[in-house]
């Protein structure tokens, strides 16, 4: 029998409740459908679809996460602010992408077709020039026909900080909001923006109507879309010499297509000449024919001597 010291029961005890216990919460959450829960108002779970006029979705599938964070990523708007002028903002901040990456995928792999994963985000939106205020992003997310989509129900909903320091003074995320998800069957007029043109990325339009709100996704061709644009960035030499390396490809088809056009043009003036020659022209027309030639650099200087050679034997 092996002998412990209390010290080890005690350490293994502690072991095992806390490791049953985490086991147990895990569980908990699975059966809730938490994905990822920060208090109150941060997290992304399973919820039942808004809307079965759409048809089911294509769960569960299998989507790579370092894919969704790089398609996630190309993802920007337009938009006009009276001081600033036009800006170019991205649709998701890096946190929002890196926490979305990670829980879409794993919750994509075992969603079922009837479920959504919804979510609400930390973030943060500019006010005035300088300043920044605590918001929220909240939307829904599924797979269907190829494409993930993405529903935003709420953009940059500023945080009440007044109500917050007095249920919340100790800012845990207790009070509690409450939250737009989207739907499929009501457009929400909280993001407005029209995405950039990135391959791979559409907002969906039904019947005639954009939805901005509503972005359709081909996570592999946006990541690589995305990938792509960053190289050229972060490597202009590298799109430089590809660059002149097509340009000399076409120069090089051109001296060829050339070549090809004043051979044919040779070819086809000393058919002439020869035809001059049998139609009975005299010395001097032929002579003056050949002197053409030489003229417009359609034969070179040994030709034109032994051509004018040839004539002048025939006197």
């Amino acid at each position: 029998m092996i002998k412990l010291f209390k010290y080890q029961i005690f350490t293994l005890f502690l072991t095992v409740f806390f490791s049953s216990t985490t086991f147990a919460v895990d569980i908990f959450e699975k059966e809730k459908g938490v994905l990822w829960e920060r208090g109150y108002n941060h997290y992304i779970k399973y919820e039942k679809q808004d809307s079965s006029s759409f048809g089911k979705n294509d769960h569960p599938i299998d989507l790579d996460e370092k894919e969704i964070i790089l398609s996630l990523r190309s993802l920007e708007f337009k938009e006009q602010k009276f001081l600033s002028g036009e800006t170019i903002n991205a649709v998701f901040g890096y946190r929002q992408i890196e926490l979305l990456g990670e829980y879409l995928s794993k919750g994509l792999r075992n969603a079922k077709p009837e479920q959504d994963i919804i979510f609400v985000l930390p973030g943060s939106s500019k006010s005035l020039l300088i300043l920044t205020k605590k918001s929220f992003v909240a939307g829904r997310a599924f797979y269907k026909e190829g494409k993930l989509n993405i529903i935003i129900g709420e953009y940059d909903l500023i945080r009440n900080a007044a109500v917050e320091k007095v249920i919340d003074p100790a800012d845990k995320g207790n009070m509690n909001y409450s939250f737009n998800h989207g739907s499929r069957s009501k457009k929400s007029n909280k993001f407005t923006g029209s995405i950039i043109g990135v391959p791979g990325v559409t907002q969906n339009n039904i019947k005639g109507k954009l939805r901005q709100d509503w972005l359709i996704i081909d996570v592999k061709l946006a990541a690589e879309a995305y990938t792509a644009k960053r190289r050229d960035i972060e490597n202009p030499s590298l799109k430089q010499d590809q660059a002149l390396k097509v340009e000399a490809a076409k120069m090089a088809k051109q001296r060829r297509e050339m070549r090809a056009e004043m051979a044919r043009m040779r070819k086809d003036m000393e058919q002439r000449t020869k035809d001059s020659y049998s139609s009975g022209k005299s010395i001097e027309e032929r002579i003056s024919t050949l002197d053409q030639l030489l003229e417009k650099e359609l034969i070179s200087k040994d030709e034109y001597a032994v051509k004018r050679k040839e004539i002048l034997n025939d006197i």
